[in-house]
């Protein structure tokens, strides 16, 4: 029997090249695919103008999640894949079970823009196992703080939502900062959560209605005892300095986690080259930061895919897993954890790693 298993497999292969057994499988339903995640979507909810809620249920070999984690999301925009990555806004759930990610659409996001106004139920979207840190403690705390703003409130609503479903909310003071009150994503789940739970002091800061930015004072007054609560804040980069520098005038402060959706920015301008680090081959090379990847990688004696050299094909594409790239086409630089880019015409802008 194990001899025939193999042989009965090199059949298929033969039968079905170019392709693969699983391209054809997933002709007929792409969560029979063995290379790929693929979640359907089974809701779609629109939250505000610009942020909506995508109900997704994912095959049963789905690993799951821990509230808190995100996961990456693969989409086709305009005949391209773009990878990006999302927090789970749903606490976690049993194995096949549905789950709720919250997608804000960004202005010259494209990405964004069309998970949150194309995406339609029954499309179905690329996902990768959950990631990420951002969680409680296995022992939750008996007080805690919860700072958010914006798109901010997703991975924060998945740890309310699983506390609250064990029995274990904390006193939970919740700053929530929004311009209006329009604009709070996931409002009215937020509002109905703080109704059912007396110990969620809900406070929700319109700072474009006469509530103002987070500062010392203002965090004094609406939580007195911030200092000796474990705090996690998640939201816009401006919100997150503001945070973490509170925290830092403040060393005897509770511990607080932060979650970022970029990472800090980097001085552009100063940069002209870096270290190109190969992940899967090991070891990396200077660059100049002017000869692109692919042909950084020759040099140095990798042979990477590639078709066109013209940034045309995407033969090239690999992951960016650390760092900043510069278009080598436009001069533009960008680069967040696990895009997807074309090495033949990107260069570092500044030291990167790659998985090649």
């Amino acid at each position: 029997m194990s001899a025939i298993a193999p042989l009965a497999q090199r059949l298929l292969h033969r039968l079905t090249t170019p392709l693969l057994p699983d391209d054809y499988l997933t002709l007929f339903n792409p969560q029979w695919s063995q290379r790929t995640l693929q979640a359907r979507i089974v809701a779609v909810d629109r939250e505000t103008d610009d942020a909506t809620t995508l109900t997704l249920r994912p095959p049963a070999r789905w690993g799951g999640h821990r509230a808190g984690q995100y996961l990456r999301v693969g989409a086709v925009v305009d005949g391209v894949r773009h990878s990006r990555c999302y927090s789970i806004s749903s606490a976690p759930t049993t194995a096949g079970g549905d789950i709720q990610i919250t997608v804000k659409a960004i202005a010259d996001g494209r990405v964004s823009q069309a998970l949150a106004h194309q995406t339609r139920v029954n499309d179905y979207l690329e996902i990768s196992d959950a990631e990420g840190a951002f969680c409680w403690p296995e022992a939750i705390p008996q007080r805690a703080l919860f700072i958010s703003a914006g798109s901010g409130i997703t991975p924060l609503m998945s740890m309310a939502r699983d506390a609250a479903a064990q029995g274990r909310l904390p006193a939970l003071t919740w700053l929530h900062y929004a311009p209006r009150q329009n604009d709070v994503i996931l409002g009215t789940a937020l509002q109905a959560l703080a109704d059912a739970h007396p110990q969620i002091d809900l406070q929700l800061i319109c700072t474009r209605e006469g509530g103002q930015h987070l500062t010392p004072a203002d965090l004094a007054s609406r939580c007195p005892d911030w200092t000796t609560r474990p705090a996690w804040s998640c939201g816009p980069t401006a919100l997150l300095e503001t945070v973490e520098a509170l925290w830092a005038e403040t060393p005897d402060a509770a511990p607080l986690t932060v979650e970022r959706f970029r990472p800090r920015a980097v001085p552009l301008s100063d940069v002209t080259g870096g270290r190109l680090t190969f992940l899967s081959s090991g070891g990396g090379v200077d660059s100049d930061g002017r000869t692109s990847m692919l042909e950084t990688a020759e040099a140095a004696g990798l042979m990477p895919k590639h078709g066109c050299r013209m940034g045309i094909c995407h033969g090239c594409t690999v992951k960016l897993k650390q760092g900043q790239v510069r278009d080598l086409r436009t001069g533009q630089c960008f680069g967040d954890e696990d895009d997807l880019i074309q090495i033949c015409v990107c260069a570092p802008a500044g030291d990167v790693a790659i998985e090649l």
